[in-house]
């Protein structure tokens, strides 16, 4: 009987590519996934290439923190409401209740050159779940991962810019500011935020069973 509900449940899901309903279960895996956000703000991956039998030494380094797969899992799981409720609730926590940013918070932190890449979550969360909303083709997948990489790696870009002009930087600087905080880890946010996504369907499969 059990097996016969299940079955019945992920062929439905599969037919209707539900929304996740609103219930004290939403609400949790809402709180869960802004967890998950900030314990993926203070993760950091070394990343590390010495190739050193080319005869010319290639020598990368540089920690790269997971935060925008998370933010296309957030998308993919929670849907376009619940995972937009989610980044603004982790905005909010972060510019006027605790410090749950990388380098802090509080209000004046939207003067950091790294701010944009935060705001960008909110257009990347609605682009993401948009995309995934007309089934979750390969396709699908693929081009709700480049929408939601390339978005906010975009506002990112220009943010950091326009407050690098603000304070006089040189364009050395800006360079080198693009280059490290877009450019080496763009490549890592497409291949781990195509792999969000895969795991997020599986669970947002489970979710809708459990709480249908």
């Amino acid at each position: 009987m059990m097996n016969k509900r299940l079955k019945a449940g992920i062929k439905k899901f599969h037919k209707s590519n539900p929304r996740i309903r609103f219930c004290l279960g939403t609400l949790s895996l809402v709180a869960i996934c802004i967890m998950l956000l900030i314990i993926a703000t203070f993760t950091q991956i070394k990343i590390d290439f010495n190739i050193p039998q080319t005869g010319i030494v290639s020598y990368l380094k540089f920690e790269y923190i997971p935060q925008i797969p998370v933010v296309i899992f957030i998308s993919a799981i929670l849907g376009e409401c619940w995972g937009l409720l989610a980044i603004i609730l982790y905005l909010l926590m972060g510019l006027f209740f605790i410090p749950v940013f990388a380098l802090g918070g509080g209000p004046s932190y939207i003067f950091q050159y790294n701010f944009g890449y935060i705001f960008g979550y909110i257009f990347a969360v609605l682009f993401v779940a948009k995309t995934l909303k007309n089934g979750n083709s390969l396709l699908n997948i693929l081009l709700a991962v480049f929408y939601g990489v390339f978005i906010i790696h975009l506002i990112g870009i220009l943010y950091l810019s326009i407050i690098a002009i603000l304070r006089h930087d040189g364009v050395d600087f800006i360079r080198n500011m693009i280059y490290f905080q877009s450019f080496s880890k763009i490549l890592y946010d497409i291949v781990f935020g195509f792999i969000a996504i895969l795991v997020a369907k599986g669970c947002r499969k489970l979710l809708w069973i459990i709480m249908g």
